[in-house]
């Protein structure tokens, strides 16, 4: 519930919405002859909302995103044909189908493009169709008080009136508006306005085409390549552990199809930390995964691991943005234990399809850390072998927890956590 509400309020605030707030706000609070009653406005406001819903849920496929940005004008046409007062000509409706049209096509385009510049195009005609947006129903709020002004006042007829609303009649109207100094200045406000909102959507695509570009690049388990791992033996290496806290609920309420996207999306984020890192991604189970290093005799592969388990925290938070983006229920939290010790190495599998495999007593000591944290409160547990083989700068992120009884040990030992 809470992240529905923050890609409610996101897509509020980041997109359209808000241009039809104000839209509907400057119809209430501009009574006159043609005005909607208060009925009415909460009819359109209904509209606004369900537009909203539906962007949220489906907002990030291009097509249901231009389509469905129109549901807020046509629930304002069809409630002005209701009332009788239907003007396909009037300011008012140009303006909110234009806007709906404007903004819709260039965030489809936005989402639809592969290249990065034109994504960045078409966020920088975003904004300064954000800017135009606001001047031009700012106008037709200066506009309208005017009119309704001299109407009142007996100076305009009904005719006169209704003609000045016209949308043939803006491009004079809209110059003399030009003319007063207090409207550049708003010109000028919304303009900073447009340029923030740029820097903004310029950031998050900065973010979502890193995070895309990581899941481009990334190999998952493949063939073991010659001369990368001991055919079959006992060898010394550092493995990391991670899964992500209560993975089973989560998927329980989303499709299949959905969970296995999610999945995929967590696989290729590791999958790019160990290439990064020079590790193995060695097991895949569920939302677990098994990555190790050190298997060529590497003596830094607790350097490596620990790096690795750090860099993954520092991209989750960007993962996060990218399931939100494809409208997917975020991960809560992923946990990490990292132990250095024996293991046995070798391919695994039936002939043309071998991969590495691993097992032993550090594969499980890594798995029962990964599963410790929950009970030390932590993201990442690592073993006393792994601490002590760190150089002194990367102690000094860890300070030590407690004890635990581990596999095939008969004392407790330490585990060290992140400060």
């Amino acid at each position: 519930m809470r992240f529905m509400m923050k890609r409610f309020f996101e897509e509020f605030f980041l997109y359209s919405s808000q241009f039809v707030v104000f839209f509907i706000l400057m119809l209430f609070l501009t009574p006159s002859a043609d005005s909607l009653g208060a009925p009415a406005l909460l009819i359109v406001t209904g509209f606004l909302l369900i537009q909203i819903l539906l962007l949220v849920g489906q907002g990030h496929r291009p097509v249901l995103r231009f389509l469905f940005s129109f549901i807020t004008p046509g629930g304002y046409a069809l409630v002005r044909v209701l009332a009788g007062s239907f003007d396909p000509f009037e300011m008012a409706n140009a303006f909110l189908w234009a806007a709906a049209l404007y903004v819709g096509l260039f965030q489809a385009l936005a989402l639809a493009a592969r290249g990065r510049w034109i994504k960045r195009f078409a966020e920088t005609l975003l904004a300064l169709g954000a800017v135009l947006v606001f001047v031009f129903f700012y106008f037709y709020l200066d506009h309208r008080l005017g009119l309704a002004g001299r109407l009142a006042s007996g100076r305009i007829s009904l005719e006169e009136y209704a003609a000045a609303l016209d949308i043939r009649a803006f491009p004079p109207a809209f110059m003399r508006f030009l003319e007063s100094p207090q409207h550049g200045f708003f010109a000028f406000g919304a303009a900073t306005f447009g340029f923030m909102l740029l820097a903004n959507k310029v950031t998050v695509l900065s973010l979502r085409t890193r995070i895309a570009k990581l899941f481009g690049e990334a190999r998952l388990v493949g063939p073991v390549p010659a001369g990368e791992a001991p055919q079959a033996q006992a060898i010394g290496v550092t493995v990391l552990s991670a899964d992500v806290l209560n993975f089973s609920s989560l998927a329980e309420r989303v499709s299949p199809a959905r969970a296995v996207d999610i999945l995929n999306r967590y696989y290729a984020l590791w999958a790019t930390m160990a290439e990064r890192h020079r590790g193995r991604l060695a097991g895949i189970t569920g939302d677990t995964v098994i990555l190790v290093f050190g298997l060529l005799g590497e003596k830094d592969a607790s350097e490596r691991a620990v790096a690795c388990a750090l860099d993954f925290q520092a991209e989750l938070p960007g993962l996060r943005d990218d399931l939100a983006a494809a409208s997917l229920p975020p991960l809560e939290a992923v946990s990490i234990g990292i132990h250095a010790g024996p293991i046995v190495a070798g391919e695994l599998g039936v002939a043309g399809s071998r991969r590495l495999g691993v097992f032993g007593d550090a594969v499980s000591v890594a798995s029962r850390l990964d599963s410790l944290c929950r009970e030390f409160k932590q993201d990442l547990l690592l073993s006393q072998p792994v601490f002590r083989q760190l150089g002194l700068e990367s102690q000094t992120k860890f300070l030590r927890l407690g004890e635990v009884l581990l596999r095939n040990s008969t004392q407790p030992v330490p585990v060290y956590g992140t400060k």
